[in-house]
């Protein structure tokens, strides 16, 4: 019979990690109602835990590193990953894990690679990695294997041999998603608005797998749009935005509109600004810009990528794999959520009510 491992319980009762090691070793703050739930799934399953490799774990020093992007004011997507490493450091703040931040700037290649130029690759046990730029992710990736560094990536998922792990969307699927909700109810000889608002659409694979999974669902069910139309506005202004726009909307009928990523809150602004509210628009994340947009009925729909669980997941996988050879599930998919005005109340950040 296959030993029944600490993640395994964590699934099982839908709790962390970090809540089942503290169960076990009698420490940290745990609810009655989640330790005796615990304790019991522990005897169901004859759990024996291993003293041996926990001992190796709390007497050896582990160095994780984490690359993502800068935290910078036109980008607060990045603020919601760092929660979830906070979070996993605060939940194995008992073992003698240190990690250390290279973040670079996702509009500007040659930050990247200054920052891979400097890699302290043999300083490291695992790498925990959000790729941005393709062609040059996957030559760290390659690195890395050089290095024998084990890497778990989210937000963006690349193929590399050095790759044990990816958690983040199905990001086909959720680009498929994404027209069906605009495809609800829409009328024949309407047109539908593809808006990719990243820097350069070709440094992120999630982002063009969206596009491709968006498009592929109106073409399994032909007949609508009437139209199907791309604007690549790679990083641009306002203004640019605003002119694009105004030129869609003057050549087309435009039923819908789909952000492939975290700015939605830019076109919803266009459309408050000229009091539009017939056009259905589809975006992605809880940034509190879109929040009031969805509040007002600007925004009908937003896709949860659950960026802080992505990289709390990714960062206590990596551990594990380090620490106890826990071999993490090759693809970590999480669920895609599609959150409204309605139900907004159950996914809203405490800090926002």
């Amino acid at each position: 019979m296959q030993r029944i491992r600490i993640k395994d319980i964590a699934e099982i009762a839908r709790v962390s990690i970090g809540t089942v090691d503290r169960v076990i070793h009698n420490r940290g703050e745990v609810s009655d109602a989640t330790r005796e739930k615990i304790q019991k799934l522990l005897r169901e399953y004859n759990y024996k835990p291993d003293f041996m490799a926990s001992s190796l774990a709390l007497k050896r020093e582990i160095r994780l590193a984490v690359v993502m992007p800068k935290i910078v004011n036109e980008h607060v997507f990045w603020k919601l990953p760092r929660k979830g490493i906070d979070r996993a450091l605060d939940e194995l703040s008992h073992y003698h894990l240190q990690v250390e931040h290279f973040n670079f700037d996702q509009i500007d290649r040659k930050d990247f690679l200054k920052l891979v130029n400097g890699f302290p690759f043999e300083q490291l046990h695992g790498v925990l990695f959000a790729p941005v730029f393709q062609k040059e992710s996957v030559e760290f990736l390659e690195q890395c294997g050089r290095w024998n560094l084990p890497v778990v990536l989210f937000n963006s998922m690349l193929e590399s041999p050095a790759v044990r792990s990816f958690v983040g969307q199905d990001a086909f699927h959720s680009g498929m998603v994404a027209a069906r909700l605009i495809d609800y109810g829409m009328l024949p000889g309407k047109d539908v608005l593809i808006m990719n608002l990243s820097a350069r659409k070709d440094h992120y694979a999630h982002i063009i797998q969206r596009e491709k999974g968006f498009r592929s669902f109106f073409e399994e069910h032909g007949g609508r749009p009437d139209h199907l139309l791309t604007i690549d506005l790679n990083g641009a202004g306002d203004h640019e935005l605003e002119e694009r726009l105004e030129e869609a909307f003057a050549r087309y009928e435009i039923a819908g509109i789909f952000v492939t990523n975290s700015r939605v809150h830019l076109v919803a602004g266009y459309l408050a600004s000229r009091g539009i509210m017939n056009i259905r628009l589809v975006g992605y994340d809880l940034l509190p810009e879109s929040i009031e947009y969805l509040k007002r009925d600007y925004i009908d729909f937003l896709i949860s990528q659950r960026p802080e669980e992505q990289a709390f997941r990714g960062l206590t996988s990596l551990f594990n794999l380090v620490a106890f050879n826990r071999e993490p599930e090759r693809k970590q998919f999480l669920p895609i959520d599609i959150i409204t005005r309605e139900n907004l109340a159950f996914y809203e950040p405490k800090s926002q009510h």
